[in-house]
Parts: C-alpha cells; structure tokens; sequence
C-alpha cells in the first residue's frame, strides 16, 4: 500500500497529464520499492519520499524549460539528475529546520494528508485536509490534493 500510495503521489505531481504503458507504471513502482527496502523506517521514508517530490515539482515549475522525464528513469537512483538529486535539496530543507522547525512545514503535512488518506480514504479525512489547506492559504497543494485523492480513489 506504501508503494502504490507514493507512485500514486509522484504520478499526480509529476505526470498527471501523461498515460504510461503498464511496464512503465510497474517499472516505476519497482524503483519507489527500491526505495523504501534501503531504510529502516517506511513510514518516514514515505514523507521524506513526498516532500522531495514536492521540490522537484517546484523546481520544474520554475522554468518551462525544465522537465522531468519517464518515471523509470527520473526514479532510478543511480540518475542524479533525477530523484537522487533532490537528497541535497531536502537536506537543507532539514538544515534549516534546525533553527526554524516549521520550515516549509506544508511539504511535511502534504506527505502526511497523502499518507493518512491513502490508509484511510474517508470523507472525514478528505474534509479535514482539505480544510487545512485552505486555512494554510496553499491554494496550489489543495488542489494537488484533491487530485491525489481522486486518483486514490479511482485506482482502488
């Protein structure tokens, strides 16, 4: 359930207007349980899986330039230009939380309403996040939300 909940979260972020062929989509799901097997806790590897997510969605929407490429390559950890890359960039992100712990704080409480709704995919669940995002004034991850959930709901 972890794996298919972080494919499901990477897919909306980063892809969500592409169709990929089955192996693409089961070669995706290999590289994100790759992932998760080289740490001791799943459930903290799964936020911190989210939150670099995030940042690379930031980073491409930057520059229209930039783009991230077919999951099975943009997940292989040997590519530093691909996920593997964005350990540095959470890695100052948990530096400067050090000093100021709520630091980019909404990146965590995505990665924890993505979680929490995909164990539980309840109505209550759905309104309180949603909730949250509104009074947080994040317009952006409401609706990244709302797309997660959609897709959480349709695939099961």
């Amino acid at each position: 359930p972890l794996i298919n909940a972080a494919w499901n979260f990477a897919y909306s972020s980063l892809w969500n207007c592409t169709q990929f062929s089955t192996k693409e989509i089961e070669t995706g799901k290999e590289k994100i349980a790759e992932y998760f097997r080289l740490v001791k806790s799943p459930t903290k590897a799964f936020s911190i899986f989210c939150q670099r997510v995030l940042l690379a969605r930031y980073y491409v929407s930057k520059n229209p330039a930039r783009y991230i490429p077919l999951p099975s390559v943009w997940l292989d950890r040997k590519n530093e230009n691909g996920f593997a890359g964005t350990r540095a960039w959470y890695h100052e992100i948990r530096t400067v939380r050090e000093s100021l712990p709520n630091y980019k704080n909404e990146l965590k409480a995505m990665a924890e309403a993505v979680l929490e709704f995909s164990e539980e995919p309840t109505v209550q669940n759905y309104q309180y996040w949603r909730k949250y995002f509104i009074e947080k004034e994040t317009p952006g991850l409401l609706n990244l939300f709302q797309v997660v959930a959609i897709q959480q709901l349709c695939n099961n």
